[in-house]
């Protein structure tokens, strides 16, 4: 009797299965045939999207598991454009911000919206290149937005630990959230700097250039652990009983504070290296 269950339920199990990857694949099909894309396209596509999940010098570990997930739902939004779905993105987290701080929403529902955000900065990426609209305007607005929405997560947090605080916080605490939280934008705001200083000594200095981005030769490993510790804690949130949210958004807050510093070292590091012989008299003269 016992194994007759069993088998049912394995049967159902691999029934719902195959009504899920047929549905899946008439969607995807459906979608490719409508934007007149082929399968040698569809090829290139799986190909140029492999996932890396314990490779550092690709990418970080969540990051292979968020374009997994990218992957699988992307056939879902080839109707829209890359730049609309980097609007659900912002929209995804913003919603997040209000049903916390305005509805007071259980912050393991809120936590949820931040990961479908994050998934969907991967989708806008996918899309972008199936369908040939990438652009340099897109990557502007996908830069910021990931700002914006890693923001609205390190206020939520924060906001969750002044809400259920048992203990006045020192003053200390408060400046180090608060310093976190600042220097965030700081970090993104001296890479952009030094990227776009790097850019304009290759047009005047031609002899002598200077990659804008340097993340995979300094400290690649650290700075990508940084990232899955950060994204490990937001997915502990989610599992951890209450008596333990605490820590681990105090973790997350430490190792944000680490990432932010070892990047603001390295790009200013790198800019006193790369650009203190580099003349702009040429510029100057002009």
């Amino acid at each position: 009797m016992q194994l007759t269950s069993t088998n049912s339920s394995i049967g159902l199990i691999y029934a719902l299965k195959k009504i899920f990857i047929g549905c899946y694949y008439y969607i995807f099909y459906y979608n490719f045939k409508k934007k007149k894309i082929n399968l040698k396209t569809i090829n290139k596509f799986l190909k140029k999207n492999k996932l890396y999940f314990f490779n550092y010098s690709k990418n970080y570990f969540f990051g292979g598991f968020y374009k997994l997930c990218a992957v699988l739902i992307s056939p879902l939004f080839l109707t829209l454009s890359p730049n609309f779905i980097s609007l659900l993105n912002l929209l995804s987290g913003f919603s997040g911000l209000i049903l916390f701080i305005v509805f007071s929403f259980n912050l393991k529902i809120v936590i949820i919206f931040f990961l479908l955000s994050f998934i969907l900065d991967f989708v806008d990426g996918l899309i972008a290149r199936i369908l040939n609209k990438s652009s340099f305007y897109g990557r502007f607005i996908d830069g910021l937005i990931d700002l914006f929405v890693f923001g609205f997560l390190h206020l939520i947090l924060l906001f969750y630990l002044l809400k259920t605080s048992n203990h006045i916080i020192s003053n200390f605490f408060y400046l180090f959230y608060f310093v976190t939280i600042f220097l965030l934008p700081i970090q993104h705001l001296i890479l952009d700097r030094f990227s776009a200083l790097a850019r304009w000594c290759n047009k005047i200095n031609k002899d002598n250039k200077i990659r804008p981005y340097y993340r995979n030769e300094y400290l690649n490993k650290f700075t990508l652990l940084f990232v899955d510790l950060q994204h490990l804690s937001i997915f502990l949130i989610l599992f951890v009983g209450e008596f333990y949210i605490s820590y681990i958004i105090n973790f997350f807050f430490l190792i944000s504070f680490l990432a932010s510093i070892c990047s603001i070292f390295i790009y200013f590091s790198l800019s006193k290296k790369k650009f203190i012989f580099t003349s702009n008299q040429k510029d100057n003269d002009e």
